[in-house]
């Protein structure tokens, strides 16, 4: 999917409506199925929506930081554009890819709880916390290119909320080809 240099509420909520259509296929899959592994150093399908939860997780608070450090909000905005550098960034991101990033640390999926159920209902959730916030943007008129807050790992770097809402559909389409990939390797 090529990185469009202006996107519109719509456009982002139909982007995050169909990744809530993709994880909703993951959770129709045995249990057996999501919890596969390649080879004991890659992720099963599961694990990589644990680490999109915590991935997607930071973003969101870092998001909302910026909203509540507005005192007031910029509107007059219905089509916004993502920075040169983040359609970059998130033109790396597309899937297919070449060669993987190192994830850091506290991005790993968590080995405690590996409940599909559960990580599939929060990804879900977290897709509608994401259209309820564009839904609130739309209805106050937000202007996504002026709101801005600090990058969750580069601190000093400030995106507006059009990157943010970009990266993070970057990224998780990012992982779901991964997982496409894992599910065409499957056992007989």
């Amino acid at each position: 999917m090529s990185i469009p240099k202006n996107l519109t509420v719509q456009q982002l909520k139909d982007r995050f409506e169909g990744a809530k259509t993709v994880v909703h296929e993951y959770g129709g899959l045995s249990t057996d199925t999501v919890n596969f592994k390649l080879n004991p150093e890659t992720w099963s399908c599961v694990e990589v929506c644990q680490h999109l939860i915590r991935f997607n997780d930071m973003y969101y608070n870092q998001m909302e930081k910026a909203l509540n450090e507005l005192t007031t909000v910029p509107v007059n905005g219905s089509s916004f554009s993502p920075g040169f550098v983040a359609r970059k960034v998130a033109e790396y991101l597309e899937p297919p890819y070449k060669f993987g990033i190192k994830t850091i640390k506290p991005m790993f999926p968590s080995q405690v709880d590996l409940n599909p159920a559960d990580t599939f209902n929060q990804l879900i959730q977290f897709q509608d916390k994401l259209i309820e916030l564009l839904s609130r943007a739309e209805k106050e008129k937000w202007n996504l290119d002026r709101i801005k807050g600090n990058h969750p790992l580069i601190k000093f770097i400030k995106i507006s909320y059009t990157d943010f809402f970009l990266f993070i559909d970057a990224h998780q389409r990012r992982h779901f080809w991964q997982i496409e990939q894992i599910l065409k390797r499957l056992p007989e």
